[in-house]
């Protein structure tokens, strides 16, 4: 058999077991999950940790394995308040993220109307904000203010979308305005797929690719592993916000190369 016909046959194998899970993770999964937020069980304490925080994680960590992503943390996050920066290459970011931790995530208003993804984005706590929209953005400003003044963790992407090219691209300051605001730091955290050399080709929305193409491409793909490098915390000096976002570009931008 060619090499390319043992490929064929391989990706074939992986759909075959990956795809059914899939779906009992989705149909089962997220009521499971759901059954943990209802009031007067989402803050029962489990160990160090709250109900609703365990069935977040192990879901999100769940939904990596099935993609055959080994989730591999650099780092740790700091306790308390923080707003969360990371660069930014494919939906799964956001699994990635949740796995490190249940945190609030900005994320473009298109996602909501996504299949599958839409619907779990918002169940576990997105703020979607309108692109090009100063409304928006300063409706998601005062949220994200009020939840980091309510001792939560909320990330963003601040490069403002997926780029096709590797590497980070520029980080826009205006989403960093709540941290100064309320006073809270920085968390930089570079994000890479990687399996003996970077994925990010494979990651990334290929050309005319829609959502189910990508799923599929990404359910067929051998397995990698999902890196986060988690950098020390940054606060704000003289030139503000501005100043803060070229800073975290900077660290991740590094982390992401030296991973």
């Amino acid at each position: 058999m060619t090499e390319r016909g043992t490929s064929s046959t391989l990706v074939s194998w992986r759909l075959l077991w990956r795809l059914p899970l899939l779906t009992i993770h989705v149909l089962i999964g997220v009521p499971l999950v759901l059954f943990t937020f209802l009031p007067g069980l989402r803050n029962l304490p489990l160990g160090t940790r709250r109900l609703h925080e365990h069935g977040h994680l192990t879901w999100s960590g769940l939904m990596l394995r099935i993609f055959g992503i080994r989730l591999d943390i650099r780092g740790r996050l700091p306790d308390g308040p923080g707003l969360i920066v990371a660069n930014h290459i494919s939906w799964m970011d956001i699994v990635m993220l949740h796995a490190l931790w249940p945190m609030w995530l900005v994320a473009k208003a298109e996602i909501r109307g996504w299949p599958l993804i839409g619907v779990l984005a918002e169940l576990a706590g997105t703020l979607f904000i309108q692109r090009g929209s100063e409304a928006s953005r300063q409706r998601v400003n005062r949220r994200m203010a009020a939840l980091l003044r309510r001792g939560y963790r909320v990330g963003i992407f601040p490069e403002g979308g997926i780029r096709p090219e590797r590497g980070v691209g520029r980080f826009h300051a205006r989403l960093f305005a709540p941290a100064l605001r309320v006073g809270v730091p920085v968390i930089p955290i570079a994000i890479r797929y990687d399996r003996g050399g970077d994925l990010h080709d494979i990651m990334v929305f290929g050309p005319g690719q829609n959502f189910f193409t990508n799923l599929l491409r990404l359910l067929a793909h051998p397995p990698c592993t999902g890196r986060l490098t988690v950098s020390e915390p940054l606060t704000a000096g003289a030139g503000g916000r501005s100043e803060l976002a070229r800073r975290a570009q900077a660290v991740v931008s590094a982390a992401y190369e030296q991973q």
